[in-house]
């Protein structure tokens, strides 16, 4: 009886934590500059998560790692603070994309598609699409 207790509590656990973790419908939907910097800003229809690791910007090779979080209606919202002279040296067309913790330093590798990657590890990962400069606004 105790066994099938304590394996009712880890399956039930581990339901739990992927409900919990699971992310839908996160998009940019934000960018705007402020003096200084660009606050990029990613919407998603759950909170976002708040645990030991941080939520990373990727955009080509650059990592952003500067960022608010709250929470308005039910829905999480992060905005990165980039320095203006990072976001004018970020390439047009690279990959836009965020993850919870540092993925990419647990498994490094020159060929990795990101996209592909983000659809297998929904509950980590979100992928953005290409970037444009074209999208700040002042």
């Amino acid at each position: 009886m105790k066994k099938n207790t304590i394996l009712l509590i880890l399956f039930l656990s581990l339901i739990y934590s992927e409900n919990f973790f699971a992310q839908s419908n996160a998009a940019i939907s934000k960018i705007i500059q402020k003096g200084q910097r660009v606050e990029l800003t990613i919407t998603a229809s759950k909170p976002f998560y708040v645990g030991g690791n941080m939520h990373i910007l990727h955009i080509g090779n650059k990592d952003f790692t500067h960022y608010k979080q709250t929470k308005k209606n039910g829905k999480g919202i992060l905005t990165f603070l980039i320095p203006i002279e990072d976001f004018n040296s970020l390439v047009q067309g690279d990959v836009v994309w965020m993850s919870y913790g540092n993925l990419l330093k647990e498994n490094p590798g020159e060929n990795i598609n990101i996209e592909e990657m983000c659809k297998t590890n929904p509950q980590k990962l979100w992928y953005f699409g290409k970037f444009s400069a074209k999208l700040l606004k002042k």
